[in-house]
């Protein structure tokens, strides 16, 4: 099923995410978090990365990604990004391997596919990039090449599993001197979510509380906690996220071990599992939510019996702020 293609396309890129995903409250948190000391745009800088710190002579105009992940934040930004990695192709992805909420933009921007899977350094190095991001966990990090590009460019390395979209964007933003750009990203995005909660109204609590599960029954299903990205996203819209019973809580997580962010639930638990009024099924379109209604072992729970299940998208996975703005507009539109 096209699900299934899709969880195992992004298991890739999960893989290695811990704890604290998504745990981070972009409401409160700062969008040039990371380094402050970088806002005066003064050149050359030095920013603070997963690996020390780095000095970045002037201010970049050819900048190459090589994480996939990564590049949706730079695009946000109007970065001159020139070049990125991308994954192989899915249901996430367009042809070139780029994730479709922000495809489009690329290829406007006339950013060049580099390479799909792994680093191609010598792709990279014909770029000629003056800045290079890399990411440092992940299926699309080329942290191990790390040595190797410091050789053509200065390299950024930052981790996007341990941080929300914004505060990612504020640290990218240290690097790159768009500072003024992150804080308005987010301030825009801010008001948005406020004026989709005005819009959603009293809605809200006829739909409560809700379940947020990645379904892929009859193989293993996720369900997101209100940790994760997309937990957090919907109570900042207004929602609850229902509590999941402490025995599946409890449960084994396997190689998810350690992360707060989502608990996997086979198919034989996935009915308690489902407790709320409403279904947000993430990675998962309209055909999708017609296929959780349909299942006959899920006739009996509540998002079934009502008819409230909503698909929030293929891209509403690995949130950046094209797919956040999707996901608020999805939900604006068929909270009923």
């Amino acid at each position: 099923m096209k699900l299934r293609r899709s969880l195992a396309a992004l298991a890739v890129l999960a893989a290695g995410i811990g704890a604290a995903a998504c745990s981070s409250d972009p409401a409160t948190e700062s969008a040039t978090t990371g380094n402050p000391a970088a806002s005066d745009q003064s050149w050359p800088r030095t920013v603070t990365d997963e690996t020390g710190s780095v000095t970045i002579e002037h201010k970049p105009e050819r900048i190459v990604s090589t994480s996939v992940t990564l590049t949706g934040s730079l695009l946000a930004l109007d970065a001159p990004l020139i070049g990125t990695g991308a994954q192989r192709p899915s249901d996430v992805t367009d042809e070139n391997g780029l994730f479709t909420q922000w495809a489009d933009i690329a290829a406007e921007r006339g950013v060049n596919t580099l390479y799909q899977g792994e680093p191609n350094v010598e792709e990279i190095t014909a770029a000629d990039p003056d800045l290079i991001f890399v990411s440092a966990t992940g299926g699309d990090s080329a942290v191990d090449q790390v040595d190797t590009l410091r050789q053509i460019a200065p390299v950024v390395v930052l981790r996007y599993d341990d941080k929300s979209w914004q505060d990612l964007s504020g640290r990218i933003a240290a690097a790159i001197g768009a500072e003024e750009q992150a804080e308005a990203l987010v301030a825009k995005f801010d008001r948005q979510l406020d004026d989709a909660k005005s819009a959603l109204g009293d809605k809200v609590a006829a739909a409560n509380p809700v379940n947020v599960p990645a379904y892929n029954s009859p193989e293993e299903s996720r369900m997101f906690t209100a940790e994760s990205a997309q937990g957090i996203l919907l109570e900042r819209l207004g929602f609850s996220l229902a509590e999941l019973p402490a025995d599946i809580s409890a449960a084994d997580k396997g190689i998810m071990s350690g992360r707060k962010d989502v608990v996997p639930v086979g198919q034989e638990n996935l009915p308690r599992a489902v407790p709320g009024n409403t279904t947000f099924i993430v990675i998962g379109d309209a055909a999708d939510a017609e296929r959780f209604l349909a299942d006959p072992t899920l006739q009996q729970t509540p998002s079934v019996e009502k008819k409230q299940v909503i698909g929030l998208g293929k891209d509403s996975f690995r949130l950046d702020y094209y797919s956040a703005t999707n996901l608020i507009d999805r939900v604006t539109n068929a909270v009923r």
